[in-house]
């Protein structure tokens, strides 16, 4: 798996400095590099869908062409939930529904698409906002029943899990207004690579959002979604990994999930994916056991090592997130020139046992409002 900014490098689409630019933004303001890179205006929609075809091996599909979509195959999958996916049905041809994602590779949202279309989809790459460009068009209406049932989710007969299982919820307010390239005078400069464009900011970097146990606890407790609690454990993690990032197990594949710290990049984990019978230093990690140390070479290893970004991990810290014993997702982080101590890998251990925890809750909850 190439990353996407080396894509777009190979190709001559955007220079180092670009690069580094948004990779800066991604860090300082969270979000997809590709769709700050668009916003900053280095890089065009063809360029940018030709580098992701690239990297995710499927067709692309671009903006104009969904906006142009018939309107009752925008709305085959309701607003509220396309808007969380990041996906639109735009064509039916050969008797194949045509998808745009932002995350086409990722099972349990094929499968919660497929759960409202009824039949075979054809998963196409678009940009983010692309996507939530198209979908604002979209009237609104009321959302539709639940979709029904596709099999086994993440734990046994659960199907509830596995409709809780979906890419992270990002905002449409920001990639929908029009981009200015503000002076230096009025934005200071948050960027730490030389030669950066300044980098206009939220009030404060979107990753330093650090979290103590007693907030944890507090904000799990109330924590509605799989994607929040998923959240709150990055959050809490980061305290200790200077980059981090979640990967879900979902029908006997490891899935890149979320993504959090300095370097590592969402689009980049969100396009891993490796099967969990192939024999890596994942699969080997236990309900009860984490990883500590450095990673020995292998294709699934030497993938998830790339997702990590710059530089290179010299050791890699894992910890396992498990719902009745059984793993459903893996934190993985590490700290660049430092070495973890023995109580900060067992406050992460601890850490990862409370979301599970947290899921589990949430599992419940589920079953309860069937």
């Amino acid at each position: 798996m190439k990353r996407l900014g080396e894509i777009l490098l190979e190709r001559g689409a955007i220079a180092i400095a670009e690069l580094h630019t948004g990779l800066e933004a991604c860090h300082h303001n969270g979000g997809r590099l590709g769709t700050q890179l668009l916003k900053f205006g280095f890089v065009d929609e063809h360029a940018l869908l030709e580098a992701l075809e690239e990297q995710l091996e499927v067709p692309s599909v671009s903006a104009a062409i969904l906006r142009r979509a018939p309107e009752e195959l925008q709305r085959m999958v309701p607003l509220q939930v396309a808007r969380r996916l990041q996906a639109m049905v735009f064509e039916r041809k050969n008797g194949h529904y045509g998808v745009a994602m932002t995350t086409p590779r990722s099972p349990a949202t094929l499968e919660e698409i497929v759960s409202y279309v009824g039949m075979d989809i054809k998963p196409h790459v678009s940009t983010e906002v692309g996507i939530l460009a198209a979908l604002a068009e979209v009237r609104e209406e009321p959302e539709v029943s639940r979709p029904r049932s596709n099999g086994p989710g993440f734990v046994d007969e659960t199907d509830a899990w596995q409709f809780m299982w979906t890419p992270p919820a990002l905002r449409s307010t920001d990639l929908l207004r029009p981009q200015t390239h503000p002076s230096v005078d009025d934005v200071p400069l948050a960027a730490t690579f030389p030669e950066l464009s300044p980098i206009p900011g939220r009030g404060g970097s979107a990753t330093p959002e650090y979290l103590d146990d007693e907030t944890f606890g507090a904000l799990l407790r109330e924590a509605k979604h799989r994607d929040e609690v998923g959240d709150l454990l990055l959050r809490r993690a980061a305290a200790v990994l200077s980059r981090c990032c979640l990967l879900a197990v979902h029908s006997g594949r490891i899935v890149g999930w979320l993504a959090r710290g300095t370097g590592v990049v969402v689009d980049d984990v969100q396009s891993f994916i490796a099967p969990l019978d192939v024999p890596s230093v994942l699969s080997k990690v236990g309900a009860s056991e984490s990883f500590l140390g450095p990673v020995p070479p292998g294709p699934v290893n030497d993938e998830m090592m790339q997702m990590l970004g710059d530089p290179a991990p010299s050791e890699v810290a894992i910890f396992p997130v498990s719902v009745k014993r059984r793993v459903v997702a893996f934190l993985v982080g590490d700290i660049p020139g430092s070495e973890m101590s023995p109580d900060e890998r067992e406050q992460l251990m601890a850490v990862a046992r409370k979301a599970g925890i947290a899921f589990e809750i949430l599992i419940m909850k589920k079953k309860i409002s069937a």
